[in-house]
């Protein structure tokens, strides 16, 4: 209570203090005023309110968290001696006063109420009221909507003389390929544009949406062979003087316009254009070549109507690798899909890069065809990279080390090999230079992607559809933990990674195989430490083991999206394997004998079985340029089952740490209210009992810029961890409805960020809010003791953010 009074006391003084030394409008001049706040105010909810107030033209300035203007602050904390260097520095971190400005009202109305009319509010009336208190000025743009006009009946009826009537949908798989289909009918035009129009009766007459509606109907138009098409040739006739706030609106499609050279404009019907042939460059420097008519090959390979041409590099690159990536089909209709999966094929050839596709109207026998052309600039063959971080695990700093050599196109298929070396340090004792009491970590990887999906009796049509990724990759890790064992794993697997052709936000990883063997030498396990240990720790996680295992992970993300505009951004990654079932076939068909704990052995070795399943979703919404809030959910599930009755470690569930709930640091949470009883004054925590095979958690974070690269971040953190079991050594850990919501553990914390726009380096400290342990040497709500620091908080050092 002591303590309270005195920080409380502290914080009211400092308060007092810098309140009376700088005041918001000390640098406001006499007769000005200090923008305090522009809102905008509707009775119609057309979009959100921050997303309204990107139309308002001057703006008060920013708050940190939406609260506190902190560049105003460090502005107004200068003197007023521009000579000396401190002033400079504040000046320039922080931000002058936002100086009221009447004039920019008008203008703020205009683009507010064309906002409106816009989303069909045609009669709406936009209002400025404007307060003015000291030197402060508030200002509310009050809108005030009316009743929107709505659509009362859409036509679509295209002229015969401008497009043909009769048009062959691209609908089927075969067809977004490049293949017009065997048997494909022709349908009228008006009903093809009819389907999934986004027009519809009583809808409200927004004209964004009728700008998307010419979009998709140009879209469908340029996938039908009309190359020339765009949606400036779409127009509407709207009729608002039906009455009753209705809108009568047809679809017209102007003709193609062209201008002869004595400046007469001629309209002529809309052509459909086929492709007459297509040419790869691709050995092209733009610099030194200059336009693709003036490249020289060296060499050309030519099947069919494809022809490529390579220059200085020689056929650095297979023509089958060139073509299975090249959906572009010399006979067939134009299709801006086919244009759009070419350029994304080739652009993920690793040994490509630069890739551009141009077409060039030619006349034949009056009909209109296509030459295409695709440059493509090739990338270095080899590369080299180094990396260096910094760790902070449970308050034990490290550092880690990595170097890398890669190859793009092994063996000129572009195929991708990789081989990375990384070791790891960490001191876990007073002394970093101890080498033999702290923790040490080295190993390899290394891994070859072919670009195609290589499997047995699958033919290349097949292969062209799904086109995925097939990688093989292999790994070795020695691992020393002074105290607690060393080991080493070794692993290796086969997987398969594609994204979906229509839904490219969506990327599949499917593990056909993957096995690790983790081997513990003789006495490699502390003494001690294996007395602490139950029979079933020691039998599936502290001997030497395999994993044999297959999965499936589904990702999706609109980071990268070209249709995300304003949204918020999203990601949701999904993960389901499940190991042992095959060794486990082989261990019956051997008839092997199964040991005291039930478990059977293959080649004289253990073997995991289990199923585990994860799922993650976070969300991020961009309040204005420096703030934003962002949000995680996720859980897993781990069941053993068949030849285990634990789930090993490697694949258990931890809490706490950089990214889980950071009041507490990794491996110190849970499982459920299970907490570490001493038996002496040697006696420390394991952490393998700080292991689960359920995990939930939840996070909230405010993210708000301050200046130059720095960035702060307030959150919230929840979560746990809990066993699908009562196991031995690990009491009030497993998971019980009636119970497991008052085992969530609750943390907040603050954190600062810097971001170097390639990489973002973050500084977290969490304080334990609610603490689910039962240890009768600590408060169930730490929360209120914000003062005992030491024994509530945690500090993370970390490479990006949490989510």
């Amino acid at each position: 209570m002591r303590y309270t009074l005195y920080i409380s006391l502290f914080i009211t003084i400092f308060c007092a203090v810098l309140t009376q030394s700088c005041s918001t409008t000390k640098y406001v001049p006499e007769g000005e005023y200090l923008l305090a706040n522009a809102t905008v105010k509707s009775d119609k909810k057309v979009m959100s309110t921050l997303e309204m107030e990107n139309y308002i033209k001057q703006k008060p300035n920013f708050k940190t968290f939406a609260i506190f203007k902190l560049p105003l602050f460090l502005y107004n904390l200068s003197g007023v001696d521009t000579t000396k260097w401190v002033n400079r520095t504040l000046r320039n971190a922080g931000d002058p006063p936002v100086l009221y400005d009447s004039t920019m009202l008008g203008q703020t109305v205009i683009d507010l109420k064309r906002m409106m009319t816009n989303k069909g509010y045609l009669d709406t009336q936009v209002t400025p009221i404007v307060q003015l208190k000291g030197k402060k000025a508030k200002v509310t743009y009050d809108i005030k909507g009316g009743e929107p006009y709505r659509i009362n009946d859409y036509n679509i009826e295209v002229n015969d003389s401008v497009i043909k009537k009769r048009i062959i949908p691209i609908l089927s798989q075969q067809s977004r390929l490049g293949r017009r289909g065997r048997g494909a009918l022709s349908m009228n035009i008006d009903s093809v544009l009819y389907r999934n129009t986004l027009v519809r009766k009583n809808t409200r007459f927004d004209l964004d949406m009728l700008d998307e509606e010419r979009s998709r109907i140009a879209s469908i138009l340029r996938r039908t062979g009309y190359y020339a098409f765009n949606k400036e040739y779409i127009g509407f006739e709207a009729d608002t003087l039906i009455g009753n706030h209705k809108v009568d609106l047809d679809l017209t499609i102007y003709p193609f316009a062209t201008r002869t050279p004595d400046g007469k404009v001629v309209e002529t019907p809309h052509r459909q254009y086929v492709i007459k042939d297509v040419v790869l460059l691709v050995d092209y420097n733009p610099l030194a070549d200059g336009s693709v008519n003036e490249y020289e090959s060296t060499s050309e390979y030519q099947a069919g109507n494809y022809k490529i041409k390579y220059g200085p590099r020689g056929e650095y690159i297979k023509p089958s690798t060139i073509l299975d990536n090249c959906y572009i089909m010399p006979g067939a209709l134009f299709n801006e899909n086919m244009t759009s999966l070419t350029y994304n094929a080739l652009s993920q050839l690793k040994i490509l890069k630069n890739v551009n596709i141009s077409y060039t109207e030619i006349l034949e026998n009056d009909s209109t065809k296509l030459h295409c052309v695709i440059t493509c600039v090739p990338d270095k063959k080899q590369g080299i990279s180094a990396e260096v971080e910094g760790t902070n695990s449970g308050g034990y700093f490290g550092v880690g080390a990595g170097i890398g050599y890669l190859h793009r196109n092994a063996f000129k298929g572009s195929e991708l090999f990789n081989v990375r070396l990384r070791g790891a340090y960490e001191a876990i004792t007073p002394s970093f230079t101890s080498f033999s009491e702290n923790y040490f970590e080295i190993g390899g990887e290394t891994s070859l992607t072919f670009p195609n999906f290589l499997f047995p009796f699958v033919n290349r049509d097949f292969k062209r559809r799904i086109h995925a990724s097939t990688q093989l990759n292999a790994s070795y890790t020695f691992q020393r933990r002074p105290g607690f064992f060393t080991r080493t794993v070794l692993g290796s697997g086969v997987k398969y990674i594609w994204q979906d052709r229509r839904q490219s936000l969506n990327r599949h990883t499917f593990d056909l195989v993957n096995i690790s063997y983790i081997h513990l030498p003789k006495n490699s396990l502390d003494s001690v430490f294996l007395s602490r240990l139950s029979s079933a720790a020691r039998q599936y996680s502290f001997k030497d083991h395999f994993i044999l295992g297959t999965g499936y992970t589904f990702a999706r993300t609109n980071v990268a999206s070209p249709n995300r505009r304003n949204q918020s951004i999203y990601s949701l990654r999904a993960s389901i394997e499940t190991a042992g079932n095959l060794l486990a076939l082989a261990a019956k068909i051997a008839d092997a004998k199964p040991d005291s704990l039930g478990s059977k052995q293959v080649f004289g070795t253990n073997f995991a079985q289990y199923v585990r399943a994860t799922v993650d979703y976070s969300r991020t919404y961009q309040i204005d340029d420096k703030n934003a809030v962002a949000w995680h959910i996720g859980g897993g599930l781990a069941y053993p089952y068949g030849n285990n009755q634990q789930i090993p470690i490697q694949k258990r569930f931890f809490a706490g740490g950089a990214n889980s709930v950071r009041g507490w640091s990794i491996r110190e949470l849970g499982p459920g209210s299970y907490y570490f009883k001493s038996a002496g004054e040697d006696d420390k925590d394991n952490f393998y009992y700080h292991s689960g095979d359920i995990r939930l958690d939840a996070s909230i974070e405010y993210r708000s810029k301050l200046f130059w690269i720095i960035e702060m971040g307030a959150f919230i953190d929840a979560g746990n961890i809990w066993t699908v079991k009562n196991y031995e050594d690990q009491p009030d850990g497993a998971f019980k409805v009636n119970k497991f919501y008052k085992e969530i553990a609750f943390a907040w914390g603050l954190g600062l960020r810097l971001d170097f726009d390639f990489v973002l380096i973050r500084l977290d400290c969490g304080w334990k809010a609610y603490d689910p342990s039962g240890d009768p040497n600590t408060t169930r709500w730490p929360i209120k003791e914000p003062w005992r620091i030491k024994k509530n908080t945690a500090w993370h050092i970390a490479v990006g953010y949490p989510f």
